[in-house]
């Protein structure tokens, strides 16, 4: 990793996009109102098929299109724009997001005060709520989750501040491209969910630091187009076996084995919990296809492992938290769920209490 210091400097913007057409209108508006802001506006596309190509060019001629042949995942997008921008800082944000000055203004202004940073990550406010924070932030919790920070509290109440975390949430990010440690990229194995987990707690364990800024602010639709909850109003079962996967996949991955160890019997009580919930949702298929994905593919995530372990430096201590399981409400809606998920909470926080000073 580089700790390279920059004056703040116009910085590239990407915009990642799966068939937007119904919410680019209004992202790329706010993006072009603030064009003397960025050397440049990317559209990276995952294979759209609604007409958002039709619309970048009839509408937007100040954005240049890259363009995907089928949709890989918001990961490989973001490689893309890795790859392709012009500038050395390049500002991530998803099809649904609307950009303020302030939000680019301190992004640009934090990493150039914090030259070990390499990520620095907005904060997101609802788009239809705009005096509420959706999240400004992430840490990775000891189960492998994302915990968001500052979620679904008043604006007002939050002041302003610079923290560094320990994982990422990309709805809106900043990234200092000769800062990330060598060759890390977003692993497209993950497609769908936890990509952007698993490439801030990458990031962390490797050496460079992430930056959650409070003061940051931009505006955040509904989601992904037929798979975020706030758009469907439930969990699809792409999204459950992604859920389910992907965690696994972090988790072998990413924790060290004196980790595992130490937590493998909380994970082990965790995992019966989460089964029981896929027997009582009906989430059987999804729990069994991810299995076999895992077990299926266990030689490449050891050989991705190793790589990783070899090259860390950061314990896990520096890296995990405790607190509440980071669960969506969507997940206990009956009152029997909502006193499983107490349970849980007063389990796992017991047991982090104890387990914390060993890792």
């Amino acid at each position: 990793m580089h700790q390279t210091t920059f004056a703040p400097a116009r910085p590239t913007l990407c915009v990642v996009n799966f068939n937007g057409a119904s919410v680019l209108p209004a992202t790329l508006s706010a993006a072009c109102a603030l064009r003397d802001s960025f050397e440049a506006i990317l559209l990276i596309d995952n294979g759209s098929e609604d007409g958002s190509l039709e619309l970048v060019a009839r509408d937007f001629d100040a954005v240049r299109v890259l363009r995907l042949p089928d949709n890989r995942g918001a990961g490989a997008a973001r490689n893309v724009g890795l790859a392709e921008a012009p500038t050395d800082q390049i500002l991530f944000i998803d099809n649904d997001v609307t950009l303020t000055a302030a939000c680019v203004e301190r992004l640009l202004d934090a990493l150039s005060a914090n030259p070990r940073a390499a990520l620095a990550a907005a904060t997101i406010v609802y788009a239809h709520r705009r005096d509420t924070i959706q999240y400004d932030g992430a840490e990775c919790h000891f189960l492998g989750l994302q915990k968001l920070l500052d979620e679904d509290l008043p604006v007002v109440a939050v002041a302003p501040v610079v923290r560094k975390v320990g994982s990422l949430s990309t709805c809106c990010f900043m990234v200092a491209r000769s800062r990330l440690p060598a060759h890390e990229r977003f692993d497209e194995t993950f497609f769908y969910i936890f990509e952007d987990h698993d490439f801030g707690i990458r990031v962390r364990l490797l050496g460079a630091e992430i930056l959650s800024l409070s003061d940051a602010p931009c505006y955040h639709g509904k989601g992904t187009q037929g798979l975020s909850i706030r758009q469907v109003g439930t969990y699809t079962t792409k999204r459950i076996y992604f859920s389910i996967r992907n965690r696994w996949l972090l988790l072998l991955k990413n924790f060290s084995l004196r980790t595992l160890l130490v937590l493998a019997p909380i994970l082990v009580f965790y995992e019966c919990a989460q089964f029981l919930l896929v027997l009582k949702k009906g989430w059987l298929g999804e729990w069994w296809r991810a299995s076999s994905w895992i077990l299926g593919h266990l030689p490449e995530i050891v050989r991705e492992r190793r790589r990783i372990q070899r090259s860390r430096c950061l314990p896990d201590r520096e890296l995990l938290v405790g607190g509440r399981t980071p669960f969506r409400a969507e997940l206990t809606s009956s009152r029997a769920e909502v006193a499983a998920r107490r349970a849980l909470d007063a389990i796992v926080g017991s047991y982090w209490k104890v387990a914390a000073a060993f890792i």
